[in-house]
């Protein structure tokens, strides 16, 4: 009765023994696949982050061109009408040359 109750405890211990390790084992594979899992998610989110980088940088060039268009576009506009002033001004020098030698 004795033996048995040790054989009972030995195998006890053995099965106990046999279920941490397998406990063990399967923590480390789900700790395995969390980290796989992280690391996708990881990735994904860098790759968004690198398109929305991409897309910021995107816009940035467009705004940068609009800008320079409606500068450019107001710097003409500007220009024509100091050149129509100019031409204006042209006419009446010439109207008063003319005038003087004639007048």
């Amino acid at each position: 009765m004795i033996l048995e109750s040790l054989q009972k405890i030995k195998q006890a211990e053995t099965q106990a023994k046999k279920k941490t390790q397998e406990a063990a084992e399967e923590a480390t594979q789900l700790i395995e696949g969390a980290k796989k899992e992280s690391e996708k998610l990881l990735a994904e989110k860098m790759r968004e982050a690198q398109r929305q980088a991409e897309k910021a940088r995107e816009d940035v060039g467009d705004m940068a061109r609009k800008a320079c268009q409606s500068l450019a576009a107001e710097w003409n506009k500007e220009t024509e009408e100091l050149r129509k002033e100019g031409q204006r001004n042209m006419e009446k020098a010439k109207d008063f040359i003319l005038r003087s030698l004639l007048g």
